[in-house]
């Protein structure tokens, strides 16, 4: 009886097993997709006019465009296992920081002071969590050995 009881749960775990849909890896993302989906995140909350849309449009493509090249240097650079010396990371970080900036400059040229601090809000809890951190902006969280 009980090797009858146990066959019995065995078999309706593999059973249930088999009905659980498996994940994998999520699709691919276009570069249309990403833009979309980051220019609905910067502007959440705001209400943007067809010509302050057509202004922000191209600054989130090139936001988009830099981060995949980033990414296919960052990849190229992996398979190689060539890591970065501190002052290269400082420099990529300055750079950064520099391209923010620009890009929070030319923001508030488009958008209306309301628009701006709704806007300025939403980057916020990036802010706020990297803050409980213990980290600052600009500042790395992990630091390669050169």
């Amino acid at each position: 009886m009980k090797k009858f009881v146990f066959i019995m749960v065995f078999f309706t775990c593999v059973f249930v097993n088999a009905q659980v849909e498996k994940t994998g890896t999520p699709p691919k993302l276009t570069t249309a997709e990403k833009t979309t989906i980051l220019y609905n995140r910067l502007t959440k909350g705001l209400t943007v006019t067809t010509e302050q849309k057509d202004k922000i449009l191209p600054l989130v493509e090139k936001i988009v465009q830099n981060r995949e090249a980033h990414i296919a240097e960052l990849k190229g650079k992996k398979d190689n296992g060539a890591l970065k010396t501190k002052a290269e990371l400082a420099e990529l970080r300055q750079k950064r920081d520099a391209e923010e900036n620009a890009f929070k400059e030319e923001m508030k040229k488009i958008l209306s002071p309301e628009q701006y601090t709704i806007f300025e809000e939403g980057l916020r809890p990036k802010r706020k969590m990297m803050a409980e951190n213990g980290t600052e902006l600009g500042e790395p969280t992990k630091e390669a050995k050169p």
